[in-house]
């Protein structure tokens, strides 16, 4: 299989990214996808390696989403769901305020997430303004998911948003990640999750319409750290099925 990974740059700030795991013979029209992704670039990269050995996901985390009058009720939200696993109320304080700010330490979006040790808050990423990111993951048969999806009632213009969202945070947990917390930087879009092994949490609006900051942290136990980045960046999985 080919691993095919998308990231844009607008400013030296990143801007957009997507991920595939695909047959080499849809390598030119997921590039040609991919290449439509951003809405506004001055650098875009697009990575193509070959993957000599893919893990199966029999499931997806369960999906479950809520609606909110405003953010600030949405974010109490993300925090109760946080503190279900365990996840004490002031890390998930300062996440949220991270990601309003913006998590790269020059101002802004970052390319991956941010590693967040669950004990004390430290971020523990190697690289603070790149990030880790969690790569090499798709879904067995994207066509398939996408039909489910839209059974369910998932709007056609977020499909690829939420399966791309839902196959990354799937992974997370598998790899070890205790909990996630995101919301995009993209400024039309205010739908964010909190993602556990309790399912993947759709939560709207997580942030104001307009503002063009967001990005993902990573909850994460410090001794396992080395073998959770090894496995978020280069352990190849698809998922089989939604739940």
């Amino acid at each position: 299989m080919i691993s095919v990974r998308m990231r844009a740059e607008l400013k030296g700030l990143h801007v957009s990214g997507a991920e595939r795991l695909i047959e080499e013979g849809s390598l030119k029209q997921v590039v040609q996808e991919l290449l439509r992704r951003p809405k506004a670039y001055d650098k875009l990269v697009i990575t193509v390696e070959k993957v000599e050995k893919v893990f199966l996901i029999p499931k997806a985390l369960t999906i479950y989403s809520y609606d909110f009058k405003c953010v600030e009720d949405a974010r109490a939200f993300a925090l109760e769901k946080l503190e279900e696993v365990g996840i004490k109320r002031e890390l998930g304080q300062k996440a949220l305020e991270l990601l309003d700010k913006g998590p790269n330490p020059r101002g802004g979006n970052m390319r991956g997430a941010v590693l967040m040790d669950v004990q004390t808050g430290e971020r523990l990423e190697p690289d603070k303004e790149r990030g880790i990111r969690t790569v090499r993951v798709d879904w067995k048969d994207r066509k398939a998911i996408k039909q489910a999806l839209l059974k369910r009632g998932i709007k056609r213009k977020y499909l690829n948003r939420l399966m791309d969202a839902l196959a990354l945070a799937t992974k997370n947990v598998h790899c070890g990640v205790l909990a996630e917390l995101c919301w995009s930087d993209d400024e039309d879009y205010t739908t964010g999750y909190v993602a556990s092994n309790l399912g993947y949490i759709r939560i709207n609006p997580l942030k104001e319409l307009g503002k063009p900051i967001g990005g993902r942290v990573y909850f994460v136990k410090r001794e396992d750290l080395e073998n959770l980045i090894e496995c978020l960046e280069s352990k190849a999985v698809l998922i089989e099925a939604l739940t």
